[in-house]
Order: structure tokens, then C-alpha cells, then sequence
């Protein structure tokens, strides 16, 4: 990648001059700035860095969607400069491995034939202020990941902390549980709050205020909500701006299966990879005992379960014994005591040559349902290879 010095006619676009500046003023300008410059050309190939930002990207220069964390907010940051005219406010960006800091704080500037220039200062990791200019906070997304444990993740990097398993945590979490409807404060203290009365409103109010707080630190005070609005109907979550990987998966799944009637069996496939991977565990969870959350929590695993019998099937019907053994592997993960599954699984371990696999698979089996239910299975391992 080229050096400002050497790529002057790039960087400038000006001959000799540079806004007033002798170019190689400019030039020694851009060297000797004390944070990192990077300029990109209207494709977003970097076409220029200063010294700084060698130091402190290293190998890792690159001013793409990746690095930006364009993906994790979706929008384009690059995008965002190029259209408004003018700099965007100040964001966070995790820097990867290798790089000279582990956090940098980035300003992004549109320059003249769109061009882009990125200047990033390195940050503390555990930092996590966020820009609350309400022009780019009104754009701005969570990407909220509720399959297994609970994450948010925010433009500026993850949400964690101590709020998410603490009672801030458990109102996002009934929320996000209940996200096609507002859900009423008093509802809220009655499944949250053990021997909730009326003044226990008032600690529900409290908790949303600081969720509210966690989701959003620079909100001004008596600003309005982006992420948890509320309304005489009660609280709830803006999905416009709440994009929750639940919903995602659920989309896939049941485009693929809609797919599959219409005999589609490509597209039926690609969308179950691109839903099941999604599914990363149960619902919540991180919520193993809430009562509130087991509903929501049996639908998805029911949906999954349905998705990858689809998606063994497909395998199977193509042939493709070890990606379908995948899939079987995975189902009974999700439905331990189904011994059809176990069994087709068996079926599959064995036409590969997997005995050890088989054997081990099937005396766990056993020991399951003996311990669990006082039943044997109704087959032996012996039967199935015979029959293979």
C-alpha cells in the first residue's frame, strides 16, 4: 500500500497545492499527524497511510467493512461519510490480533471524487463510550444474539458487563422473549418480582431506565429511547433497530421449508445452512430455570429440530452420508430420547466404517433411557450392521 509521500497526485488530487497547502507540506503534515491516517479510493482500496497508522495496525491495515464493524451495525460507515457530506462523530473499533493496540476510536471524512479518509486513535479495550449524536445514533443498530448466551453487541463493540445477568438484564430478556408486543410495567413486576405489589412499579421503572442506560450510555437525559421505547401500553423493543438472531434463524428456516414444498431443494438448503448455523444453542440460554422464557424456548428448539431433519433428509437424498450424519448429529443433541434418531444415526455411523463411534453412541443410549425412563432399546447395535 502506498505511503503518502509516494502517492502524492492520489492523496492530493491538487497538483502542487493541497488546500492552501504546499503539497509537500501536506505531505509532511500527514506523516508526522500523531494518530493513524488511512485514505481509500471510491472502492474502498486503501491508497495511502501515514507512519501512524503503520504503527499501530501494522499487518492489519485495511480500511474495509470488516474492520469497521460495518456488518455488525449494518451500515456502512464509508457509505455513510460519502452520502452525508461531512464527518461522521467518533466511533470504537476492536483492532484485531497483531495490530499495536487493541481498540482504536475512529473519525471517517469523505474526501473530493470518493475518496475516504479514516483517522483512528488507539483506545483502552474496556473503553466503551459510545458517540450519542442523535443524527448517527438515530441510524444506529443492536445486533442482539439470544440463541445460546445472551450478547449485544452495539456499533462500538459488545454490551457485556454485570447488567446482563442482573435484573436490567432479566427486563431485556422478558422483553426481547415478548418482542411482537409491548409488554405492561405491571406484568413485568409480576414475572420478575417475587411478591410483586404495587409499589414494585416503581423498581420496574427504575430497571428500564437503567437498561436504558447499559443500551444507550450517551442518551441525554430526558431523550427518548431508540432501542426500549415505551407507551401507555407498556415497553417493548423497536425491532427497526433491535435485530435479534432469533428472527433471522426463524426467517431461514421457514423460507427453506416453503422451499421444499415448491421443490426447490437448492434454495431450501442454502437457506437451512444459513439458519441453522444460527441456532448456537437454546434460547436464553443463560435463563436455563425462567419459567417466562420456556415457550419461546420450545418453539425455537422445535424449529431447529424440524430444519435439520430437513436438512439430513436433503443430505441423505443427495447422498452425502457424512454431512447428513452432521445434521442427525446435531438432532440428537436437541431430542436425546428420540431413539428413531439415534437409530438412523447408528445407521449412518456404520455405513462409514464408524463402529467404535456406533458402539459408544449406542451404550449411551442405553444408559439413558435406563437411568432416565427403566427401558432398553428396542434393537441391538449387532442388528442394524447386519443389516447395513
Amino acid at each position: 500500500m502506498a505511503e503518502f509521500r509516494r502517492d502524492r497526485a492520489e492523496v492530493s488530487g491538487a497538483g502542487d497545492r493541497v488546500s492552501g497547502f504546499p503539497a509537500d507540506l501536506a505531505i509532511e503534515l500527514a506523516e508526522g499527524h500523531p494518530f493513524a491516517l488511512v485514505v481509500l479510493d471510491a472502492d474502498d482500496r486503501v491508497i495511502a497511510q501515514n507512519h501512524a497508522a503503520r504503527a499501530l495496525l501494522g499487518d492489519a491495515v485495511d480500511g474495509s467493512c470488516a474492520l469497521m464493524g460495518c456488518g455488525d451495525r449494518d451500515r456502512c460507515v464509508h457509505e455513510e461519510a460519502r452520502a452525508g457530506g461531512e464527518s461522521l462523530p467518533e466511533f470504537r473499533i476492536d483492532l484485531p490480533g497483531g495490530a499495536g493496540a487493541s481498540a482504536a476510536w475512529v473519525v471517517v471524512a469523505p474526501l473530493a471524487e470518493g475518496r475516504v479518509l479514516l483517522q483512528l486513535r488507539p483506545a483502552d479495550a474496556r473503553d466503551r463510550r459510545r458517540t450519542t449524536d442523535p443524527a448517527w445514533r438515530s441510524g444506529t443498530v443492536l445486533r442482539v444474539h439470544a440463541l445460546g448466551r445472551t450478547r449485544v453487541l452495539s456499533p462500538a463493540g459488545d454490551l457485556h458487563g454485570s447488567w446482563i445477568g442482573n435484573r436490567a438484564g432479566q427486563v431485556f430478556k422478558y422483553l426481547l422473549t415478548h418482542r411482537d408486543r409491548p409488554v405492561p410495567a405491571d406484568e413485568l413486576a409480576e414475572r420478575l418480582w417475587e411478591g410483586a405489589t404495587k409499589a414494585t412499579l416503581q423498581s420496574v421503572r427504575y430497571f428500564i431506565h437503567a437498561l436504558r442506560d447499559e443500551l444507550e450510555p450517551g442518551r441525554g437525559r430526558r431523550a427518548a429511547s431508540s432501542f426500549v421505547p415505551g407507551s401507555r401500553s407498556g415497553y417493548t423493543l423497536n425491532l427497526e433497530r433491535v435485530h435479534v438472531d432469533a428472527d433471522d434463524f426463524e426467517r431461514e428456516v421457514r423460507a427453506a421449508l416453503a422451499a421444499l414444498e415448491r421443490g426447490d431443494q437448492d434454495g431450501a438448503l442454502g437457506a437451512l445452512t444459513r439458519g441453522l448455523d444460527l441456532y448456537r444453542g437454546d434460547f436464553l440460554e443463560d435463563e436455563p430455570y425462567a419459567e417466562w422464557a420456556l415457550e419461546e424456548r420450545d418453539r425455537l428448539r422445535e424449529l431447529a429440530t424440524t430444519g435439520l431433519r430437513a436438512k439430513a433428509g436433503l443430505h441423505r437424498a443427495r447422498g452425502d452420508v457424512a454431512a447428513a450424519t452432521e445434521a442427525h448429529e446435531r438432532l440428537v443433541r436437541l431430542e436425546p430420547f428420540d431413539v428413531d434418531l439415534h437409530r438412523e444415526l447408528l445407521e449412518l455411523l456404520l455405513a462409514q466404517g464408524r463402529r467404535t463411534d456406533a458402539a459408544r453412541r449406542y451404550a449411551a443410549l442405553r444408559h439413558r433411557l435406563l437411568a432416565t425412563f427403566g427401558e432398553d432399546v428396542d434393537f441391538l447395535l449387532a442388528d442394524l450392521a447386519l443389516a447395513g
